[in-house]
């Protein structure tokens, strides 16, 4: 298999800023020369997570989670290493001279044949679109405003009755239970049929670009099912799924957002409005999946859903999850009625970008839209506006936001309601018991921490230490000294992509985000460390001879430990007055 080559793994890290990478997943606030961000890989509503440009790394002073830009894109889209490298890279623009792709795991042999029934489908259903039998569902189409430009690019297409589908892929060669299994056929008390048959077929795919399923509209009118998805099968589980989210990834990272629909046919109103980043939950209420999903497309979610009472009451669910979940979120005001479908429809494709226009930030829809679902001329229900905005307001973090806010609903509500600064202590709580770190494990740390800085203190290391006690402390030396031998240079970035162990790396961020790391190097603060773990080791050791002394031994054994428990006695002392001297 073709590797990625060290150099162009260095040559990415390199040009790879981790700020405008974090950027384009977190929405970021700088600080001094420090930025800040929401932690994404713990339950955090204050940014706790710090991106330090100048060490080009990542360190959440909460959950202890931290790394490189690789790192941070391969355990915030949970990829592999190489896939990580290869997502940076695309978002710098440097072509890799190999694809991440062939790193992915090994295909599985049975999905890959379910996959490639779906895309037969996708052929055939594109192709009968065309047929003479399709003129109704082509005109639809048309009379939509969907032009074939845009047929072709979301692989819309028809599938005729008489079970021509199942048909063509019997005939292909592939089983029953098969097409059954991907539900573009099913098996009845009549025999096996179509599923979509009479219908216009909208492909869906996974975030990969593999098909897994269809939504598809009935032509006839009379047929109360107007919309059918795929049922629930290995492939497809409606509530796992972002409709569109493999093309809208690229244009959401540029955006620094995703816009977030009901149905399939907002995604295609978008895209004739030129808007390339949107998606859709396929009409069912968003799932924490879903947002994890989103999560990952974009910095920020910005939801357009319907401008009904029910799409309005959707977006309120939706948007509160994602919230409640970290992400940076704003709504699309649409005071119309309309979806962005009929906007565009009955409108223009101008009329939706003036409508996104409309962006509010989260608590400024919540204003909205309890506002529109109270009768503020009613005392109670004017109360329950004000106690129900105020949960949201108590979740803000920012005091500036949060006066605001309070005078918004006083003005609203025409109630007098009071700011009240947050309650820190509440507010702040740690995720797991500190470990206090003992002398030598400090000493450890600070060994490593010049190590990295310096490769004197690396030399001195190796000649007169050359162990620390801890299993990682040592590992991390290792990995310092191949550094410096095979590259001549160490840097915290570049020992992250040295080891896949999370501990490790975890380690080397809080070293290097420890206020000794910018210290010069100190020859006596060094002498003083390695002398530190001497004396612990020697103090291990002394109690390891002592413990061998009380065990029954013939005189010749006992006489050799006594003279390695006297010798070692003697190192300590010497060491401990080198201490105490100093």
């Amino acid at each position: 298999m073709v590797r990625i080559s060290e150099e162009e793994i260095q040559a990415v890290r390199s040009r790879a800023d981790i700020v405008d990478v974090v950027s384009h997943y977190l929405q970021i606030h700088r600080k001094g020369k420090q930025y800040r961000a929401v932690c994404p890989f713990h339950d955090d509503h204050d940014p706790s997570m710090n991106i330090n440009p100048d060490l080009q790394i990542y360190k959440c002073f909460v959950c202890g989670a931290g790394g490189n830009v690789f790192s941070f894109v391969q355990n915030y889209e949970k990829i592999s290493f190489p896939e990580a490298v290869g997502r940076v890279a695309s978002l710098i623009g440097y072509n890799l001279s190999v694809t991440p792709e062939a790193y992915t795991a090994k295909s599985d042999p049975h999905k890959e044949n379910l996959y490639k029934i779906l895309n037969e489908t996708i052929r055939f259903t594109s192709y009968q679109l065309n047929s003479q039998e399709a003129l109704s569902a082509k005109d639809y189409l048309h009379n939509r405003g969907l032009d074939d430009e845009i047929i072709a690019k979301f692989e819309i297409g028809y599938n005729p009755g008489n079970d021509s589908l199942y048909r063509f892929l019997h005939a292909k060669g592939y089983s029953d239970a098969a097409l059954n299994a991907v539900n573009v056929a099913r098996m009845t008390e009549s025999g096996i049929h179509d599923v979509f048959s009479q219908r216009i077929t909208f492909p869906i795919h996974d975030a990969h670009g593999n098909p897994i399923g269809f939504s598809a509209r009935a032509l006839n009118p009379e047929n109360t099912s107007k919309y059918i998805n795929t049922n629930d099968t290995e492939l497809f589980t409606k509530g796992d799924i972002v409709y569109n989210s493999h093309r809208a990834r690229t244009s959401a990272r540029h955006e620094g957002k995703i816009y977030v629909c009901e149905g399939v046919t907002d995604v295609i109103a978008f895209a004739k409005a030129g808007i390339e980043n949107a998606v859709c939950t396929l009409g069912t209420s968003c799932t924490t999946h879903q947002i994890s999903l989103l999560r990952s497309l974009a910095a920020r979610i910005v939801f357009c859903y319907d401008g009904d009472a029910p799409g309005q009451a959707a977006a309120y669910r939706a948007a509160r999850m994602a919230r409640d979940a970290g992400c940076d979120v704003s709504v699309i005001l649409n005071k119309t009625g309309l979806d962005p479908d009929e906007i565009v429809r009955s409108q223009s494709a101008e009329a939706l970008k003036e409508m996104l226009k409309q962006e509010v930030s989260w608590m400024e829809f919540v204003l909205n839209y309890l506002s529109d679902r109270y009768n503020l001329n009613s005392y109670l229900e004017k109360k329950q506006f004000v106690e129900e905005a105020l949960k949201e307001i108590n979740q803000l973090t920012d005091e500036t936001d949060r006066r605001y806010f309070t005078d918004e609903i006083s003005r609203i509500s025409g109630m007098r309601v009071e700011f009240r600064k947050r309650d820190q202590s509440a507010a702040v709580q740690p995720l797991k018991k500190l470990s206090v770190r003992n002398g030598a494990d400090q000493a450890e740390e600070m060994i490593l921490s010049m190590m990295m800085n310096s490769p004197e203190a690396a030399i001195k290391f190796e000649e007169e230490l050359g162990y620390l006690n801890k299993p990682e402390h040592q590992t991390l030396a290792m990995m310092i000294l191949d550094a410096r031998h095979t590259n001549g240079i160490c840097t915290p970035s570049g020992l992250i992509d040295m080891s896949s162990d999370e501990s490790i790396r975890n380690l080397i961020t809080s070293i290097a985000t420890g206020s000794d790391f910018a210290k010069p190097y100190d020859e006596k603060v060094m002498n003083g460390a390695i002398r530190k773990v001497k004396i612990t080791v020697l103090n291990s050791e002394a109690d390891a001879y002592k413990q061998q002394l009380n065990a029954d031994l013939n005189s010749v054994s006992r006489q050799l430990i006594l003279n390695k428990y006297a010798n070692c006695l003697r190192e300590l002392r010497r060491y401990i007055d080198e201490e105490n001297s100093q």
